[in-house]
């Protein structure tokens, strides 16, 4: 399950207008800040655990997610916002939204529970074994109220406030941030507002735009499945490699899918099987090459090669180098640029 990168640099951000040495924190954690505005980039959820306590850690803060809500900009990544704003009503903007969550993350999840004369908004985790990081959880709660205002003109603001942990500052600061009466130790973590926010009626309502913002979000939400099914095939192919049973009709058995179908996805997604394979293979060896002691004549097979004369043209061709030339000049300069083919 991955977040978005976007979710990442509202966290940047907010980071950096509160002051925090976000050197020493990415150092710590040994990220490269430059790639975070990449808006491909798509990380790991269960990195966000390791994530907010290496923040702890710099800052000292066991409350920093509380603490860095005030600085956090509002959560316009996407096209969900707009699908918000050009829908008729809040409700309706939001049932379409939730459509596409994906694009925001694979493993939060969230839903509208309507309750009698309120209706709540249910931030839950997507895997039952991987619980919302308590900082992610304030976090977003915030973003999500802070969305609410602005898409309705600052006319709903949340009655309560629910949180799944026991608070490690005073109440006092929570219900100040909110704005609102804040429970804590709850079953699920969940904003509440009056039900008449679901028939607001948007004053930027277009049905043209809305179709071109659902158009939008749709190809969005579609690259990102071709994007998993290009890992679940590297996933395939570290499997496979190895047993030499590597061809497309192979790799499609494993994914379950009819091999015509593969071929399809993987044309859409710009690539091709041959190409994936081939950019892994060659991965794979200069990895096995540059950080390992692995003899060459292991590494021929480990690639899924027959033969080493078939491994070393292909190599050569990659690196415009030999293995063996590519493990030397690694083990002189770890750092340096090498050429790739």
């Amino acid at each position: 399950m991955r977040d978005s990168g976007q979710m990442l640099q509202v966290v940047h951000s907010g980071m950096v207008k509160a002051g925090l040495d976000v050197q020493t924190i990415y150092a710590r954690l040994g990220y490269d800040a430059e790639l975070l505005p990449l808006r491909e980039l798509r990380t790991a959820h269960q990195l966000q655990t390791f994530f907010w306590e290496t923040v702890e850690s710099v800052t000292g803060d066991r409350e920093i997610g509380l603490h860095l809500c005030p600085h956090l900009p509002l959560y316009r990544g996407e096209v969900l916002e707009y699908l918000l704003f050009s829908s008729r009503t809040f409700g309706e903007g939001v049932s379409r939204a939730l459509k596409y969550l994906r694009l925001i993350s694979d493993a939060l999840h969230i839903r509208l529970v309507r309750e009698a004369n309120t209706v709540c908004i249910h931030l839950t985790s997507a895997a039952l074994d991987a619980p919302v990081q308590r900082h992610t959880e304030i976090c977003m709660l915030y973003e999500l109220v802070q969305l609410v205002g602005e898409v309705t003109e600052q006319k709903f603001k949340p009655v309560e406030v629910a949180l799944t942990g026991a608070p490690r500052a005073p109440a006092s600061e929570f219900e100040q941030l909110f704005g609102c009466p804040v429970q804590f130790n709850a079953d699920i973590a969940k904003a509440r507002f009056d039900v008449a926010v679901l028939d607001y009626r948007s004053p930027h309502w277009d049905p043209d735009l809305l179709q071109l913002h659902e158009e939008f979000a749709a190809k969005r939400l579609s690259k990102i499945e071709r994007q998993d099914l290009i890992e679940r095939i590297r996933t395939v192919f570290a499997q496979r490699l190895e047993l030499e049973q590597c061809e497309l009709e192979d790799v499609a058995r494993g994914l379950n899918m009819p091999p015509r179908r593969l071929r399809f996805e993987l044309t859409r997604a710009g690539t091709s099987f041959s190409q994936l394979r081939s950019d892994f293979r060659f991965a794979l060896a200069r990895r096995l090459l540059a950080q390992s002691d692995e003899p060459i004549e292991n590494i021929v097979y480990l690639t899924g090669f027959s033969e080493p004369s078939t491994f070393y043209r292909a190599f050569k061709r990659w690196a415009k180098m030999t293995p063996l030339q590519y493990r030397e000049q690694r083990r002189k300069s770890p750092a340096a640029d090498l050429p790739v083919g």
